[in-house]
């Protein structure tokens, strides 16, 4: 259980530097048009955001081919990047991409086996 705090801390703290390089953007707006353009290495969706603009920001990336994880809540992105809440947030750069797409997938394995542990 130690584990599972420190893995979703290390996941903010990844996106908070990716912020910082630049090598990611947020906003609706900005992350549609980043979407059609082909720029989204990976799209992070907060856990807890307006439904319908996930499920437009999902849609747009899968048809798009993008990679796309939910992550978070809208508070807990914010705070990575020092923003307001934020429902979504896109990587832009393909290294940075695969280094979270992969620590997200730990991480839900991580909380998976936690709860059948319970």
């Amino acid at each position: 259980m130690k584990d599972k705090p420190a893995t979703k801390q290390r996941i903010l703290s990844t996106i908070g530097l990716s912020f910082r390089a630049g090598l990611m953007t947020s906003g609706f707006d900005a992350i549609t048009l980043a979407l059609h353009q082909g720029a989204v290495e990976l799209l992070i969706v907060a856990t807890d955001g307006s439904e319908k603009q996930r499920d437009k920001l999902l849609r747009i990336a899968k048809e798009e081919e993008t990679a796309a994880r939910s992550f978070g809540t809208a508070e807990e992105l914010g705070q990575a990047i020092g923003k307001d809440n934020r429902i979504a947030i896109a990587i832009l750069d393909q290294g940075m991409g695969k280094k979270l797409l992969k620590l997200i997938d730990e991480n839900k394995k991580v909380e998976k086996s936690a709860e059948g542990a319970e």
